[in-house]
């Protein structure tokens, strides 16, 4: 009997576990890798939305490294011609944020993380009187 009671606990805790964790809101519900580790490694960007319109012949597309000392790079071609940006970046507190600093600035930008698999990941920004636009990149 001691040893059904014993599996009844370990079931409901690891229910309450479980349910407790709250994925991001396109996904995943639940992963067992951390969303530093599955950020870690080279996006290039897929899809650009802007006030949820696909921007099917946009001339403007990023490509960022997020490293694990908490630097990376962003690569930004518009029209043809590329710069690229070095930056810092940390989640906030519940990881639903996504804050970066370019070198030389003393503002952090912010992303609302909306999906980050370790081959996807989904941000959207408020860009003022240009609309929302959200990113879509895989991972390369």
């Amino acid at each position: 009997m001691k040893k059904y009671i014993i599996l009844a606990f370990a079931t409901i805790i690891t229910t309450i576990t479980f349910v407790g964790c709250k994925g991001y809101d396109e996904g995943p519900e639940f992963s067992m890798l951390t969303p530093e580790y599955r950020l870690k490694g080279i996006w290039d960007q897929t899809e650009l939305y802007i006030n949820d319109a696909l921007q099917e012949n946009s001339s403007l597309s990023f490509k960022f490294t997020f490293n694990s000392d908490k630097t990376g790079t962003r690569q930004t071609t518009f029209l043809g011609s590329s710069s690229t940006v070095s930056f810092e970046w940390k989640f906030n507190d519940d990881k639903t944020l996504l804050l970066t600093l370019d070198e030389g600035s003393d503002t952090w930008e912010e992303a609302t993380i909306l999906r980050l698999t370790n081959k996807e990941c989904w941000i959207i920004e408020d860009a003022g009187v240009l609309g929302m636009w959200e990113f879509r990149f895989e991972k390369i």
